[in-house]
């Protein structure tokens, strides 16, 4: 009897392989969306350590100088144009001493060697600083960590229009100015809005109506219930409520401030009527937009009836979901959600105000 080996199988069947592709399908289908939540938490966690550093290098410098960093015109100014922002300040505190000691306190942040007032001896000119991408200042669930931010003042009030180029790199952190006019107006209804007496935030602007700078001591309605710095990511592009990007030509929608050293780069509470972020003044304070739309015009002619001018723009506002990052007088770091309540959002952004900030 003659043995007859079994046909050797040669390849799957078709039938076969699309099964075993439909399998893998489904598989990345449901480890996809996990691994985008890994990343995210991770990239979230980052965020909140980026604002505990900052945070530490606030209260490191409190302790040496005994005042809080506030946006200022530094005695060694060689004109009253130059101002130097308050993250500048705290590099030292943030291990880029060596970035600092270069760093030319006497000429402006976008200084160069053929700029007004000059660039003292020694020293490279701060463009060439602060154009270098600092982690610490940015969030990485941000998109395009190679932003740059503009200098519209270059160009006088032609806004972001040629011939301005790009200059410092971005932040995605603000500091807080305080509650602004066009936020208690369009809140008048809330009793604890409407009776606000004191409006100012954390980080003060020795040339605003907020001067002076302040201590710990002068945040009296307490350290862990005032909000130092915020999210105000994505800028100077505008985002509205879910990352919605409103193009790449600044002429048209754009956010004034994102600079790591640009002290328009911080934020007053303004909020905004819709969810989408479009009509600035309103009860929508966070994740709606990461700006008021300046239009590309500057000065600013917006919000209508409490124009900014030359203030920044910039928002509350994250790229984590619901959420965003803030980090407290105290130097602890917390989330919000966009549904805070705008009498809650407005105790946390005052710092003696009296109020009482309610459970979020």
């Amino acid at each position: 009897m003659r043995y007859r080996h079994p046909r050797r199988r040669q390849a799957f069947t078709l039938i076969e392989l699309l099964v075993v592709i439909a399998i893998i399908a489904i598989l990345v289908g449901l480890l996809l969306p996990a691994v985008q939540r890994a990343r995210e938490s991770a990239n979230r966690s980052q965020c909140q350590n980026n604002l505990k550093q900052i945070g530490l290098a606030i209260h490191s410098f409190h302790d040496q100088y005994k005042v809080l960093p506030q946006n200022h015109r530094p005695p060694s100014a060689a004109a009253a144009t130059v101002r130097e922002r308050w993250f500048t300040r705290v590099l030292p505190f943030l291990d880029q001493q060596p970035l600092y000691s270069q760093y030319d306190t006497s000429s402006n942040w976008d200084s160069t060697a053929t700029t007004a007032p000059p660039v003292a001896a020694g020293y490279p000119g701060n463009l060439t600083l602060t154009s270098q991408f600092l982690a610490i200042a940015q969030c990485p669930s941000a998109p395009n960590g190679t932003r740059l931010d503009y200098d519209p003042q270059a160009s006088g009030d032609a806004g972001w229009a040629l011939p301005n180029t790009p200059l410092v790199a971005v932040t995605d952190y603000a500091g807080n100015y305080g509650v602004h006019a066009s936020f208690i107006a369009a809140n008048s209804g809330i009793p604890s809005i409407a009776s606000i007496s004191n409006p100012y935030g954390v980080i003060t602007n020795n040339v605003g109506s907020d001067p002076a700078p302040i201590s710990l001591t002068d945040i009296t309605d307490g350290t862990s219930n005032t909000i130092a710095v915020a999210e105000s990511a994505g800028r100077p592009y505008l985002y509205n409520q879910g990352g919605i990007r409103q193009g790449l030509d600044l002429t048209v929608h754009s956010v004034n401030g994102g600079g790591w050293a640009r002290p328009a780069s911080e934020f007053w509470l303004i909020g905004f009527q819709d969810k989408g972020g479009t009509i600035p003044g309103g009860s929508f304070a966070v994740n709606a937009a990461n700006g008021v739309d300046s239009g590309g015009v500057f000065p600013l002619k917006v919000p209508t009836g409490n124009a900014l001018g030359t203030d920044p723009s910039g928002q509350i506002f994250g790229f984590h979901g619901t959420l965003a990052n803030v980090l407290l007088a105290d130097g602890s770091v917390r989330t919000i959600d966009q549904s805070i309540s705008p009498a809650t959002i407005a105790a946390l952004v005052t710092r003696a105000n009296n109020d009482i900030v309610p459970k979020y």
